[in-house]
C-alpha cells in the first residue's frame, strides 16, 4: 500500500490539473461569447438610438468582427464542465457548427465595413445578419438556461 501512494497523488494532481484546465477553457470560451454579446449589444443599441454614441460604433463593431474570427477555435477542443452551455452537437455536427461560426465571421465582417463607410441601411441589414447567425447558433449548439 505504501509504495500505491505516491501514484495516487500523482494520479490526483493530474486528474485535478486537468480538470482546473479544462474550467479555463469553459471560461474562456464563455468570455469569448460574452464579448460578441456584449459588442452586439452595444451595437444595437447605438443603431436603435437607444443611445447616443455614434462615435463608438465603428469601434465595437471592429471588435466584433475580431472577436467573431475566434469562434471555431474555441470550440475545437471539446471541453465541457457543469458551467458549459455548449450541447454535444457542437463536436457531433462540426461541420454545421463550422458553417454557422463561418457565417457570423463574414457577416460581422460586412458589418464592420458597412459601418465603416456609414451606409446606414447596409448597417441595419447585418446587424439583423449577425443576429441571425447568432440565433441559429444558439438554437442548435446552446443549452437552454436550466436544462
Amino acid at each position: 500500500m505504501r509504495s500505491l501512494k505516491p501514484l495516487i497523488l500523482v494520479a490526483a494532481a493530474a486528474f485535478s490539473s486537468a480538470a482546473w484546465a479544462d474550467d479555463a477553457v469553459v471560461k474562456y470560451r464563455q468570455n469569448q461569447m460574452a464579448a460578441l454579446g456584449a459588442h452586439m449589444g452595444s451595437i444595437t443599441a447605438v443603431v436603435k438610438n437607444e443611445v447616443p454614441h455614434t462615435d463608438q460604433l465603428n469601434a465595437h463593431a471592429q471588435a466584433l468582427a475580431a472577436t467573431a474570427l475566434f469562434t471555431k477555435t474555441v470550440f475545437k477542443e471539446k471541453v465541457q464542465n457543469s458551467q458549459s452551455a455548449s450541447k454535444d452537437a457542437v463536436w457531433s455536427d462540426w461541420d454545421r457548427f463550422a458553417k454557422d461560426a463561418d457565417a457570423l465571421q463574414e457577416a460581422a465582417a460586412q458589418l464592420a465595413k458597412a459601418v465603416a463607410a456609414n451606409d446606414q441601411g447596409a448597417v441595419r441589414k447585418y446587424v439583423g445578419e449577425v443576429g441571425k447567425t447568432c440565433k441559429s447558433c444558439h438554437d442548435q449548439f446552446k443549452l437552454k438556461k436550466g436544462g
